[in-house]
Formats: C-alpha cells, structure tokens, sequence
C-alpha cells in the first residue's frame, strides 16, 4: 500500500515566498542605485521612497501568493489521488 503524502504549509510558504520577493525587490533596487547601466533610470513623478516600497510590498505579495498557490494546488491534487 503506499505511503500517504504529508501535506504541504500554505501558510508556510506564503511566508517564504513574501520574503523571496522582498529580497528580489531589494536586488532591484540596489542595481538602480548601484550599476552604471541604470543611473539614467528615473521616476516620472512623485517620491522615489515611495516607489521603492510599493515594489517592495508588490513583489513580497506577489511571491506569497505564488508559492500559498502551490502549495494549495499540490495539496488539491495529492488529495485526490
């Protein structure tokens, strides 16, 4: 008889994949500061602060909703099988 799959932490993951996106956020804007090719870079109109953190909080939700999907998806299915 097989063995039963254990179920993946939604919640887990989601925490994982919003600190992923927090540091790919935080990649990006250390390349804007910091390489020659994107010193041209600049935002049209309001604070950069500003900017920076709504990337920051977009990509972190970004990430935890992908990874939380995953894992619900994978769940889902290893349920059915």
């Amino acid at each position: 008889m097989p063995k039963a799959r254990s179920r993946w932490d939604a919640i887990g993951l989601a925490t994982y994949g919003g600190l992923l996106g927090m540091l790919l956020a935080m990649m990006e804007q250390f390349c804007h500061a910091f390489c020659p090719a994107s010193w041209n870079y600049s935002v049209r109109e309001g604070d950069m602060l500003a900017h920076v953190l709504i990337e920051v909080v977009a990509l972190a939700a970004a990430g935890a909703a992908l990874l939380a999907g995953i894992a619900l998806i994978r769940n889902r299915l290893s349920r059915e099988t």
